[in-house]
């Protein structure tokens, strides 16, 4: 019986940080990949990635959603990208923020017009063209099976953003039709399945969906990536030939308002010149110092 009992408030204990405390711990998760040819006048150009917003009380409150976007534009960033899933559905336990609140607390990440977005599957089960025009309203660009040069430093930066794949409205042939030859390309979806089919034009592929699993466990880790890519592609920066893949855990939560073992959490990309001896542009750069790769954000 005392045993049981220890069991029983165990469980009780990691339900209570699952629901309470680990949504709200965000975290910073830093990553510096090379970036050939380098044109740009800088040491590096920084993406911010924030991704499945997921807007309903208690988690993913108006107020909550304008202090991490405070946070996310305390990192300086050249470049916002927005991987979809801005509204709430399918999720127990929760109230949906109607979206054009959810948008009004996003409209800072659109100065200087560097805020891009594509639109996910929970955004299609709210109103796919509700939740683009709130976007738009509020100055960030949704891509939808496009092409659009960011210019930094004056040079562009190929952006490319597919529909949500998952609702099968993604066309990667018309997004990267406009593709400059030689020119390589950011390419931005929800789902980050589309890896799979990108031309090696396209260096580096930026999703989210998975949550990286929002629940995982010690040894063993997501007990479920909703994406038939390995399941250790399903969170974090992978390189395979010289082509980057970054799947974020994003800031909020679906199916249940819970976490566990995997954290809210900003990405910050910083795209570096890739060195001389690194042609393929293959190692990652080391952060650099007095910068930590991680760090803590906010805590409940």
């Amino acid at each position: 019986m005392p045993l049981m009992a220890a069991a029983g408030a165990l469980a009780v204990g990691l339900g209570a940080y699952a629901l309470a405390v680990e949504p709200r711990r965000l975290q910073l998760h830093r990553h510096r990949i090379p970036w050939r040819p380098w044109r740009f006048s800088g040491t590096s150009l920084r993406i911010l990635v924030l991704s499945d917003i997921h807007a309903a009380w208690p988690h993913m409150t108006p107020k909550r959603i304008a202090r991490i976007v405070e946070r996310s534009l305390a990192l300086a960033p050249d470049l916002v990208l927005l991987p979809g899933d801005f509204a709430c559905t399918d999720t127990v336990g929760v109230r949906p923020v109607a979206i054009e609140e959810a948008a009004a607390a996003l409209r800072p990440l659109a100065r200087e017009g560097r805020a891009f977005a594509v639109l996910g599957n929970h955004d299609w089960d709210y109103d796919g063209e509700r939740v683009a025009a709130a976007l738009e309203g509020v100055g960030i660009r949704v891509l939808r099976n496009e092409l659009e040069p960011v210019f930094l430093d004056g040079r562009p930066l190929w952006l490319a953003g597919v529909d949500d794949p998952v609702t099968e409205r993604h066309d990667l042939e018309a997004a990267l039709a406009e593709l400059p030859e030689g020119e390589p390309a950011v390419l931005l979806s929800h789902m980050p399945d589309v890896h799979r089919e990108v031309p090696p034009a396209v260096r580096l592929v930026v999703a989210g969906h998975t949550h990286g699993g929002q629940v995982c466990l010690p040894g063993f880790g997501p007990l479920v990536t909703l994406s038939r890519l390995p399941r250790a592609q399903a969170y974090g920066l992978h390189e395979t030939d010289a082509r980057h893949l970054f799947v974020t855990a994003g800031v909020g939560t679906t199916g249940l308002p819970i976490r566990f073992a995997r954290p809210p959490e900003i990405g910050l990309l910083e795209l570096v010149p890739a060195g001389i001896d690194d042609p393929a542009g293959r190692v990652l750069a080391a952060p650099a110092a007095g910068e930590p790769a991680d760090a803590l954000l906010e805590e409940a």
